[in-house]
């Protein structure tokens, strides 16, 4: 024999090894793919039908595939195959041919994995190996044993060098076959058909499979060539590319389409490309072979979509990756292959190469079919729905793993029917899982017991808040009780003070008018004046500050012009602090916002407030200064300072703790000298901090006194900055509008065209108010009630002479002005009904709006507050005055 017939045959046997080692690769592959509970029936399956179709081919596969043909349809000889030993060629080509039978049984098995039952395998892999194979084989490769005519379908014209079609598309068929007759697995489709990933338990292990059947492939198409010739490398080399770039191709399609790598899909990418290449490596050039790889990864992906469309539940993709790409890799054989190597032209080599594939498809999958459906009568050839739910493993088997039978002694640990881990191996890693579990276990078990001590504790304890919430409970009712009754008592106290400070300050300011300037009298009468005012500017303080305290006192927020609201206060304080010959100066220190968020009247009230202390505890001679800046915090918002420095009588540190408590002042002195209630300094402070900021003061006793006023200014839109405030702030001009209003409609008034309904159940009241109607030559008349003024209303409207203004005191007995302002909009009077009241609650303007009123002013009223309600609300349209009194 020669050297180069040695290494053939040589080479014929390494491969056969080669392609026998891709049974581990199809073992790894398809466990690793399927769920644990059918790992060890995955194997066992792969060992016996190994075994099985090696001796139904060695009894007469091989004849059947190899022996004299008869008429290109069926080998008649060598059965079963025997060599006496003088031909080692045939030995090496028998060898090999029987490896590649396998595989094509092995393939069939993998669809239908985790539901077919082992005795159904064995059926499939008798039939597959022992007939379909080698029929069709004989068809297709008769003329690869040397001498032997070819079968019908190679006589065509028909090539597929090393089973693109005749070992993987055939394998591929055989799967479809069994998967339609067996139905999917549990779980895999819902009734919208949609699909669920059934994960493989080890896809590290799958894989490596993927490796081992890459690295068998080179066996596979290499020893196709059966024997070690020149074009065995160039063989090494198209299998790589195609394997590779479909590897690629599924990656970057991943990558574009689902924004995530499945490894799954990449190797069966990588497994398309093996396939595809099979029927033309031995031919084809390295970039035809990429190509090829490349369409074999898309055409396996298509074939996915349309199994899962169908609802047909491959396992590991056998029927996309071996039948779909093994069917273009035969087609692409008419499209790559030079065209000298070619016994067509390459049309009819296509069509040719479509009808081995039809020609497969149909012998293949209509044997299988049939063949199961008639078994299917006498062999269950599906698990049972608990056996594939327990796994193939043990419902076939027998067969467990330590993991297994830790889960199920975890499962009888919880419903608390076993000891855990006595029967498991405490040396093994499962063992060790199984110790620490049961120590884990224990922990849980005092922790529960210690659990259940405390819940019980809890309870306990729960029960003793429920006592003590019950007992806050009515705390809260009384407290709320406490400050409702305080509320009231405000309310009245305000009513009853505010009700009689209206004719002493009204009757004040008529002596005064009428005083005739007797230097005596006015002293005398400013002093019951002042004293007065300085009673309503009690109350008001003590208003404000239970509003304040019971949380009742709003915050207006709107935009408004800083220095505006400057020159206003400095336009009244001015005076004050000439009066007292005392220096008094406004400045501002660097640049400040042109408008600011914040509620005007409150830092108005505040302002007024302090710079009326400074000028009040500041000698004659001294000096009083207001400074204005801007500070942008970052970090608690955009605040404005203001800074009240005077040169007065100073403040102990002693004195400093009381400052902001009410009704406390420095010392009795104090308040027998200078005069105050000892709230303006708490009311302040309390303002500030709803303004956002805050109010202290630093003190020099005999030197004087600096408080310190920072206030939020919010967020106005756009933030504008004034460059030269003191300069901008000269510009201001104070707009006297009372003065002005009364102006421009004295002439009304005085032309006695404006009727009054005074509503008023106090004479005193009655008088003055009418005193001061009847000076502006209005025309005024009285009701004692609310039923009164109603009917004189009514009368009034019905002659056509309605009233011009009604007058409405709140508090009056028979029916009030609540009442008797509603009853005036029921019956349709649209006159405007103010409401002259001495309640002055948070609260009570709104309801005397909602009881019907126009308006709402507080009591005491002077001559100038009526004098704005006339000039507010009088349309002078009457021709005729109204008679005095109707009484």
């Amino acid at each position: 024999m020669e050297l180069n017939q040695q290494i053939d045959i040589l080479w014929i046997l390494v491969c056969s090894i080669f392609v026998l080692f891709m049974q581990a690769g199809f073992c790894c592959l398809e466990s690793g793919l399927s769920r644990s509970k059918n790992s060890i029936h995955v194997a066992i399956k792969n060992v016996v039908d190994v075994s099985i179709v090696g001796i139904l081919y060695w009894i007469f596969g091989f004849g059947l595939m190899f022996g004299t043909t008869t008429g290109g349809l069926i080998g008649t000889t060598h059965f079963p195959f025997t060599n006496s030993g003088s031909d080692i060629f045939l030995s090496a080509f028998f060898l090999f041919q029987l490896m590649l039978c396998a595989t094509a049984a092995t393939i069939a098995s993998g669809a239908s994995a985790e539901r077919m039952r082992f005795t159904a395998y064995l059926i499939l892999s008798i039939v597959l190996g022992g007939i379909i194979y080698p029929v069709f084989g004989h068809w297709a490769w008769t003329s690869h044993f040397a001498g032997k005519a070819p079968g019908w379908l190679e006589s065509l014209g028909f090539r597929d060098f090393s089973g693109s079609t005749v070992v993987h598309s055939l394998g591929a068929w055989a799967a479809l076959a069994s998967i339609m007759i067996i139905g999917p697995r549990i779980g895999k489709f819902d009734d919208q058909t949609n699909s669920k990933k059934l994960r493989g338990h080890n896809l590290t292990l799958a894989t490596t499979g993927v490796f081992i059947l890459w690295m068998g492939w080179f066996g596979f198409n290499g020893g196709s060539e059966f024997g070690f010739t020149s074009h065995v490398p160039q063989i090494f080399i198209n299998t790589f590319l195609a394997s590779a770039c479909g590897a690629i191709t599924m990656l970057v399609w991943q990558f574009f389409q689902r924004k995530q790598i499945e490894i799954e899909n990449i190797l069966n990418g990588l497994l398309a490309g093996l396939v595809a290449s099979s029927a033309s490596c031995d031919a084809v050039s390295p970039a035809a072979a990429v190509v090829i790889g490349i369409i074999a990864a898309i055409v396996m992906e298509a074939g996915v979509w349309v199994l899962e469309r169908f609802q047909l539940d491959d396992t590991i993709g056998v029927i996309p990756v071996h039948g779909f790409a093994g069917v273009w890799g035969t087609l692409a054989v008419a499209l790559f292959i030079p065209a000298e190597l070619l016994s067509h032209s390459r049309l009819e080599q296509f069509l040719v190469q479509l009808l081995g594939c039809a020609v497969c498809f149909i012998w293949c999958f209509s044997f299988c079919w049939v063949t199961l459906r008639v078994i299917s009568h006498f062999v269950r050839l599906r698990a049972t729905e608990d056996e594939e739910q327990l796994g193939l493993n043990m419902a076939e088997h027998g067969a467990t793993t330590e993991m297994y039978e830790l889960l199920n002694l975890m499962e009888l640990h919880i419903k608390g029917d076993s000891d855990l881990g006595e029967e498991l191996d405490e040396n093994s890693d499962v063992g060790l899982i199984a110790k620490q579990y049961k120590r884990v276990s224990q922990v849980r078990d005092l922790a529960l017991n210690e659990l259940q001590d405390r819940t019980e504790n809890l309870e306990l304890t729960r029960l003793e808040l429920e006592e003590k919430a019950e007992r806050l409970k009515q705390a809260n009712i009384d407290a709320e009780a406490a400050s409702r009754a305080k509320s009231e008592f405000l309310a009245n106290m305000s009513h009853e003070i505010r009700t009689p400070m209206t004719a002493v300050l009204g009757y004040t300011d008529l002596l005064i008018e009428e005083s005739w300037g007797r230097p005596g009298s006015i002293q005398l009468l400013d002093v019951i004046k002042r004293n007065g005012n300085y009673l309503l500017e009690l109350i008001n303080d003590i208003l404000d500050l239970s509003k304040i305290e019971s949380g009742n006192l709003s915050i207006e927020t709107i935009q408004f012009s800083l220095l505006e609201n400057l020159k206003e206060i400095q336009s009244l304080m001015k005076v004050r602090a000439e009066n007292r010959e005392l220096y008094f100066k406004l400045s501002f220190e660097g640049k400040i916002p042109v408008e600011i968020q914040s509620d005007p009247t409150r830092l108005k009230q505040i302002l007024i407030n302090l710079i009326g202390n400074a000028i009040k505890f500041t000698p004659e001679g001294g000096k009083v200064l207001v400074e204005t800046s801007y500070l942008n915090s970052t970090s608690e918002g955009p605040l404005l300072q203001f800074k009240i420095r005077d040169t007065g009588i100073g403040i102990t540190a002693e004195q400093m703790d009381l400052l902001y408590q009410p009704f406390v002042q420095a010392d009795s002195s104090t308040t027998r000298k200078f005069g105050g209630t000892g709230l303006g300094l708490a009311i302040s402070k309390r303002l500030a901090e709803m303004l956002g900021g805050n109010l202290t003061c630093e003190s020099v006793p005999g030197e004087g006194t600096v408080f310190t006023l920072t206030i939020g200014i919010g967020n106005p839109e756009p933030l504008e900055l004034h460059e030269q405030p003191l300069v901008d702030f000269k510009k201001v001009r104070v707009i006297q509008q009372v003065l002005g209003q009364g102006e421009q409609h004295s002439e009304t008034l005085k032309s006695g065209t404006c009727s009054v309904l005074l509503a008023e159940d106090g004479e005193d009241n009655q008088r003055l108010i009418s005193t001061l109607l009847k000076k502006e030559k209005a025309h005024v008349v009285l009701a004692e009630n609310g039923d009164i003024a109603v009917r004189r209303a009514l009368d009034a409207e019905q002659q056509g002479k309605p009233f011009d203004i009604i007058l409405m005191d709140m508090s009056m007995p028979v029916l009030d002005g609540y009442g008797a302002s509603r009853k005036l909009r029921e019956l349709g009077i649209e006159t405007p009904i103010i409401a002259l009241t001495a309640h002055a609650m948070n609260g009570d303007r709104q309801k005397c709006i909602e009881a019907g009123c126009t308006d709402y002013a507080t009591k005491p009223v002077n001559r100038e507050k009526l004098r704005n309600i006339i000039m507010k609300y009088h349309t002078p349209a009457q021709e005729e005055p109204l008679a005095e009194s109707l009484t």
